[in-house]
């Protein structure tokens, strides 16, 4: 059995940043992988919170992109420092124990996340997708 991360480390907590989490499986709680997650809140919440609110990071396994969902937003292989970039998760919010967090990765730039917080209102039905696109033009 793997040894818990101590819950006493301190990371910046900034929103945008990234960090490598242990994600409990839904469907087995017994059992946790490693995911990138995205903060979602400003430092002064998070920091007297025992959780922090977030959505999850996909790597691409190829350069052309299977399965997007109008709620997905693509990121770079730069901005996500993978090969063939990643993709955000954002009709599914969670929420994580600070304890699972193992390290800060990166920081995500502020155009980014305004593109995840137009697919997050998308994502939890308060504004449509044909909102966002005229919101483009």
């Amino acid at each position: 059995m793997t040894a818990r991360p101590s819950s006493s480390k301190r990371f910046p907590f900034k929103r945008g940043d990234v960090y490598l989490i242990r994600f409990s499986l839904p469907d087995q709680p017994d059992k946790a992988i490693e995911k990138f997650a995205i903060n979602l809140q400003e430092g002064a919440i998070v920091n007297r919170a025992p959780a922090f609110v977030c959505v999850l990071i996909t790597t691409l396994k190829s350069p052309t992109p299977t399965r997007l969902y109008p709620t997905d937003v693509l990121l770079t292989p730069q901005e996500s420092q993978t090969d063939y970039g990643a993709k955000v998760i954002c009709n599914q919010i969670h929420t994580v124990h600070k304890s699972r967090i193992l390290a800060h990765k990166y920081t995500l730039s502020a155009e980014t996340m305004h593109k995840i917080d137009g697919r997050l209102l998308m994502g939890i039905g308060l504004v449509e997708w044909e909102e966002i696109v005229r919101s483009r033009s």
